[in-house]
């Protein structure tokens, strides 16, 4: 498994064969690839943003990730693209690496564990626990 950055072209054609990924592929972002036999596998698209409380600090804000074929997941494909995102937004100066879940995505959950990432569940007025942003700081 080849895990890097992406092109504007591997963009392109991920938006092309997918077109549901363009709800959350946006101008600006960071895309990384897992390619095998130099088929595009899954990607991680994030950007990076000032965190927005007045602390003076960027961090990466992972949108998506996403592995294609039902069978590549849990393989650690996933986890292979974080640690680039991770490593890339480390060189970049951000303070951290952040994301939201939804509260029923288990998988999206426990991938992000696995990775390290500290979990804070989003509580509503009512009670109900909606998701959790997940964030590690570099």
């Amino acid at each position: 498994m080849d895990v890097r950055m992406g092109t504007d072209e591997e963009k392109e054609l991920i938006l092309t064969k997918y077109p549901y990924t363009s709800q959350v592929m946006r101008s600006g972002g960071s895309l990384v690839i897992a390619l095998e036999n130099s088929e595009i596998e899954g990607f991680c698209w994030s950007f990076r943003r000032e965190i927005p409380v007045p602390v003076g600090k960027t961090e990466e804000f992972v949108n998506v990730v996403e592995v294609f074929r039902e069978e590549n997941r849990r393989r650690g494909i996933g986890s292979l693209m974080i640690k680039k995102c991770m490593e890339t937004a480390r060189e970049q100066g951000s303070y951290q690496v952040r994301a939201y879940c939804d509260m029923n995505n288990l998988p999206s959950h426990m991938l992000w564990v696995k990775n390290g990432f500290t979990i804070s569940p989003v509580k509503m007025e009512d009670g109900q626990i909606v998701g959790s942003y997940v964030a590690y700081r570099l």
